[in-house]
Order: structure tokens, then sequence, then C-alpha cells
């Protein structure tokens, strides 16, 4: 029986990791819950899985986070929230099974510095990181080639360039599978989520990162590979479903049937890959410069990207403009080299402040 603690529960992975504990009673127990304001629905959750220690809104993300007799703690809420309660589980001796993107974006130098001090595991439920961390089983890190980056060719991939300076929410949220939120949604779009990714793939796996590849993949079938040294080519595919990834991080190190998802006949399946469109969308260059950079660099572009998309939904900007935005930030910033916490939280609100006056036409 595995004791977990599942920050975020009231958010669709939360609820999904609530789907797989459901489908597995034998093998878990929730110990701790937290929601950011849906009370009704936390303390629903609290009384089915008769859970003693919950709390609402950031306040109380430390505290349970560090619940004694958790043994993992799932990290699903939005954005930096997630940073602080991360930092305490690890602290705490709790493996980490973590959905959050913007914590290793940020600060995933200093996450994957203190897990490795306080000997924990961190484990990527996200879909590539997962792929890429079940692939890295099948060899030594000496071994390793490469690590690549699938993405997806959606309506926007095809668009023309002029087209895309004409791009709207409405457009952006037509996908063809992953259904999610307006920022990460028009982040996938813009390739500044392909990018975030190369970020916490360069930390999660302490890879340099001239071994990192993105190729387009249009079936949603492979979901990442790693070429090692000797031409092999290892990847993991299946239905693009949260649910297995989320699954698989809950019972690591070990495999179980799936209950709560089915999987893929790859009978009649084609796989196709192709060339990342580095000049059509100009973001997917900006995850590695930003590590290249090095230090508070990831943060202020992750800052400056959250601003970007805000003044895009406002209609303050253009599609196109919003990788520019971003890029006119990071350029103007002096870099700090190895980061403490709240050097990096500032620097991750300084590029939020500079995209604003970017955007606005005041810089």
């Amino acid at each position: 029986m595995k004791n977990i603690v599942v920050l975020g529960s009231t958010g669709s992975i939360g609820r999904e990791v609530l789907d797989v504990v459901r489908a597995f009673p034998e093998h878990f127990k929730i110990v701790g819950l937290t929601a950011n304001t849906n009370s009704k629905l936390l303390k629903e959750q609290k009384d089915e899985f008769c859970v003693s220690v919950t709390g609402i809104g950031e306040k109380d993300l430390v505290r349970v986070a560090t619940t004694a007799e958790a043994d993992l703690v799932v990290i699903s809420v939005v954005g930096l929230a997630g940073l602080l309660p991360t930092l305490a589980a690890i602290k705490s001796g709790k493996d980490v099974a973590i959905a959050t993107k913007e914590v290793l974006v940020v600060a995933g130098e200093l996450v994957m510095r203190e897990a490795k001090k306080h000997n924990v595991r961190i484990i990527p439920i996200d879909s590539e990181h997962s792929a890429l961390f079940q692939c890295l089983l099948s060899g030594g890190k000496k071994e390793v080639k490469k690590l690549i980056l699938t993405m997806g060719k959606g309506k926007i991939a095809q668009m023309k360039n002029e087209e895309l300076k004409s791009v709207t929410i409405e457009q952006i949220n037509e996908r063809p599978e992953w259904k999610m939120g307006n920022k990460i949604t028009i982040d996938s779009a813009t390739c500044l989520n392909k990018s975030f990714e190369v970020v916490e793939a360069r930390w999660l796996f302490d890879i340099h990162p001239s071994k990192i590849e993105i190729v387009v993949h249009p079936e949603y079938i492979c979901h990442s590979m790693v070429e090692f040294i000797d031409g092999s080519i290892v990847s993991e595919m299946g239905t693009p479903d949260m649910k297995r990834y989320i699954q698989y991080a809950l019972f690591f190190p070990e495999r179980k049937e799936m209950r709560v998802t089915k999987g893929i006949d790859i009978v009649g399946k084609t796989l196709s890959f192709e060339n990342a469109p580095y000049k059509k969308f100009p973001g997917l260059q900006l995850g590695f410069d930003a590590i290249q950079k090095g230090g508070t660099m990831p943060a202020v572009m992750h800052g400056a990207d959250e601003s970007a998309v805000q003044a895009f939904l406002s209609k303050k900007i253009r599609f196109t403009d919003i990788p520019h935005v971003i890029r006119k930030v990071m350029v103007l910033h002096k870099v700090i080299k190895n980061p403490n916490l709240n050097e990096i939280i500032s620097a991750e609100q300084w590029g939020k402040e500079y995209a604003i006056k970017i955007s606005d036409n005041k810089i």
C-alpha cells in the first residue's frame, strides 16, 4: 500500500489521479489533498477517500506536501504555486510525481539538485517526459546519443506564415487530441510548450542540450524516443491518455495491468516524422537559448511568456508576436548564475513585468 498526497486534487490532472486510485484501492491510500478554491469538490474527495489532511489555497500546500505518512506527493497545482511544496516534499524525503511544468522550467536546476541531495525520485507525469523516463531504462546515461521529443501537427502548424498573423484563440482551441486550458493550448500553438519541455528534459535527465532534439510526429502515437550510441532508438507508444502516465508514475518502479483506459491496436497505424519547423515557429528555439544562458534565464523566459500570452488574449499583440516579445525580454535580462530560490522567483516576475511593457509598447 502506497500512501499518496495529491496537491491540486480538484483540477483535471488531480481528478485523473484519483480515478487511477479508485481503480486500484488495494494498492493506494490517499493521505492528503489540496484544492485552490473548489472547497465543495475537495470535501467530497475528502469524505470518499477518508482523508484527514486537506487544505485550501497556496498557504496550505507545504503543510499537506510534508504529511508524515506520505510516500509519494503528486504535484498537479497550476503554475509556480507548485514550487515551494515540491521543494518541501523533497526535503522531507518524499518521492515526487510532477505534472506541473512550471516547477522544472523555472527552477529545474535547483529542484534536481535538492532531489539528489535528499535521495528522492522525481517521476514525470507529462507524456513526453514520462516517455523519455521509460525509454531511458533501456540504457545508461553514457550510452545516450540523444533524447528525441515529439510534437504534434495540428491546424495551426499547417497554416501559411501570413495566416498565422491573424490566428484567433478560437482557432487555437480546435486541437485534434489533448484538450487543455487556454494558456497551455496557446503555448502548444506557438511551440513555447515544446521549448519548456526542452528545459525540463535538460534538468530531469541531466542531459546536455546538444543531445536534445525535437521532431514532428502528426499521428500522436509515439510520445518521445531515446537514441543510444549503438544506433538503437527506443520509443514509448500508446494512446494519448494522461491516465496511462499517471498510473505509471504512481506504481513506479512496477507496472500493473491497465484498468482506467484502453491500449492501442498498432495494426493498420502509420508513423511519420518530420523536421521541427524552427523558422516558422521561432518559439521552438527559445528553450535551447534559455538553457544555454542558464541561471535565471529559463525563469525569465517563462515569466515573459505568461504576460505575452495574456497580451495576445487581450488582443494587444498578434499570435506571431508572442515569441518575439519573449526574445526581447530575454535579450534585456542580465543572467544570475546559480541563483537561489528568491532570485529565481524575482527573475520570473521581472520577465512578466518587462513583457507587459514591451506588449504595451512602453519599451
